[in-house]
């Protein structure tokens, strides 16, 4: 026998043996015995399964205190660990000794399913580092999957079905999910599986064009496993990393492929009313310029984590005769040859607009504020291909990687700070002596948590740091611009930079604060904070209760909306047949 298989015979007996122990106390409402199931700094991660809402509960203190609020005798049942391809139990090398297994079960209402990663303790019994237990199903709502494609008999067109139930859904519409971008067709194609009726509203004339509107260079950062679509994995032959207008169209394609019931050119009209007694929204829609009202239940704000651009205020902006612009603007740097152009910022954006325009013969000038992490991007590249192998479809590594609380994840991330340190050393002191202040992010730890915590505050790069190097593009650190003139740029500190254009990459306003607009303050006011990390490690006010009923946030990357919507989708479903209640 192979020394592989042996392994796998070796690692299906530990996490047998540790099920077997860990599911007979929750079956019985032993909390005692539960938590010594964890190693003393462990965590048991939970999405819905013992209470209506995602928890990190960290150290075995709180994991007991946790289970005797919430755990009840006979209500998890029918433990069995998964024999699926990839989730069935193996030797994890990528954490320290650890065995690893994907785990199924049942609640009263629901399928559940759960992953846990193990480890050693001192005494060298296995013992959980991590425990996720998740909803997967409320029973008898299911996702629907593929249909027969054939209909009534062969007797009716798919084309026909089709326009009936699109008809239906834009009559009453159960939900309105405000944005058409990634995070609202993924929200939306899992509604359409959960048979959740839902319009997607969105402002551009097509789906794509918030891509199509960017600068020409621009690639998503991160490898198509890690970007792709939910229930849609790209082709084989597709780019690693994903160029703008190939995305913008794979977005269009994907709507239609997904069934979605999509409005361009649509928006809603302040000021949406709450009934909260119907526990429904009056919202007057505005499609075409035609004004239609309706009363869904919910609606759902996915417009991104940003807000609008945010272009700081500074004296005397209207005497520049130059050209100024927000980086959400920047459509290519053939416009700038032979210019002197200021780039305000140092984040992805700012970057990439930078290199483009040393590209395009522009003498380019760099303002940095603040430190900026700067990673290689493959650098970057290697951590997610470890998350996200090719190999591996895509939603068993999106569970694989919600089993990680993200305060472990930065922790074990820290670990290999030396080693980051070391491979981008000569990156980081080249951006030093050109005048940049670099750092390599919270704990040494790289870009990964501050997408997170902030999302921003770094770049991954793909060339600009050798022309700053190299003196290509010339850096203005640590000033604030103050003020104009007609030729010119003011810092605070006195000193000046010629300019005959100026392009803000200056971040956007807070997404919460852009929607007062549309819903009123009072409204919003009632939510909590969107994006950002709680206390225990969760992402803020996104995909979970936002504090107003009927009103919920869809934030984050391509991981979030791919997996975070289907508790977004249990919970509106689970308050339709009476099982939460906000």
């Amino acid at each position: 026998m192979s020394g592989s298989a042996l392994g796998s015979l070796f690692a299906q007996d530990i996490a047998q043996a540790w099920l077997t122990d860990f599911s007979r106390s929750l079956s019985t409402g032993d909390c005692q015995t539960a938590t010594s199931a964890f190693l003393k700094e462990g965590w048991l991660r939970d999405i819905l399964v013992f209470t209506w809402s995602n928890r990190s509960l960290f150290g075995t203190s709180k994991i007991m205190k946790y289970l005797e609020e919430n755990l009840k005798r006979d209500t998890l049942s029918d433990f069995r660990l998964n024999d699926e391809s990839h989730l069935a139990p193996y030797n994890n090398q990528s954490l320290p000794t650890a065995v690893s297994s994907g785990f199924t079960f049942r609640t009263p209402i629901a399928f559940g399913q759960g992953f846990v990663n193990l480890s050693q303790d001192e005494s060298g019994n296995w013992k959980a580092l991590t425990v996720l237990m998740m909803m997967k199903d409320l029973i008898g709502h299911e996702e629907s999957g593929p249909e027969e494609g054939v209909y009534e008999g062969h007797t009716r067109a798919w084309v026909d079905v089709n326009e009936e139930r699109r008809k239906a859904v834009e009559e009453t519409p159960h939900v309105i999910i405000l944005g058409g971008g990634q995070t609202g067709l993924n929200v939306a194609a899992r509604f359409h599986q959960m048979k959740i009726p839902s319009i997607v509203l969105e402002r551009e004339d097509r789906i794509g064009d918030h891509w199509r509107k960017r600068y020409p260079t621009l690639s998503l950062h991160t490898p198509k496993n890690h970007h792709s679509m939910l229930y849609k994995p790209y082709p084989a032959t597709w780019p690693i990393f994903t160029p703008r207008d190939k995305l913008a169209s794979w977005l269009e394609q994907y709507a239609d492929s997904q069934d979605l019931v999509i409005w361009t050119r649509s928006t809603i009209l302040p000021t949406p009313k709450y009934d909260y007694t119907s526990k429904k929204w009056t919202v007057v829609v505005s499609r075409n310029g035609e004004h239609l009202t309706f009363h869904p239940a919910h609606i759902v704000i996915a417009c991104g984590t940003l807000g609008h651009p945010r272009i700081p205020s500074i004296i005397n902006m209207q005497t520049f005769e130059g050209h100024i612009i927000h980086s959400a603007k920047y459509n290519g740097g053939n416009v700038f040859s032979g210019k002197q152009v200021v780039v305000v910022g140092a984040g992805n954006t700012a970057a990439d607009i930078c290199q483009d325009l040393v590209h395009c013969g522009a003498e380019v000038t760099m303002v940095q504020r603040s430190s900026t992490c700067v990673v290689p991007r493959p650098v970057s590249t290697a951590n997610l291909d470890r998350m996200w192998p090719q190999e591996v479809p895509t939603d068993v590594s999106d569970l694989k990687f919600a089993s990680l609380p993200l305060p472990l994840i930065y922790k074990l991330a820290t670990s290999r700070a030396a080693h980051i340190a070391e491979i981008t050393q000569s990156m980081q002191d080249g951006l030093k002596k050109a005048g940049m202040q670099v750092n390599l992010g919270p704990g040494g730890a790289g870009n990964f948590i501050l997408v997170f915590n902030r999302f921003g505050g770094y770049w991954l790069d793909v060339g600009a740091a050798e022309l700053i190097i190299s003196g290509k593009i010339k850096i203005k650190q640590g000033v604030e611009p103050e003020r104009l003139t007609k030729y010119s740029m003011i810092f605070n500190d006195g000193s000046s930079v010629q300019a005959d254009a100026i392009i803000f990459a200056t971040g956007y306003y807070y997404i919460r604060d852009i929607m007062k607009d549309t819903f009123g303050e009072e409204t919003i006011e009632l939510t909590a904070p969107v994006w950002g990390l709680d206390e225990e490690g969760e992402i803020q006010g996104s995909y979970r209760p936002s504090g107003h009923p009927g009103l919920w946030f869809a934030a984050g990357d391509f991981f979030s909306s791919r997996f975070s919507s289907k508790q977004l989708a249990l919970e509106i479903k689970a308050i339709e047949l009476g099982f939460m209640s906000l």
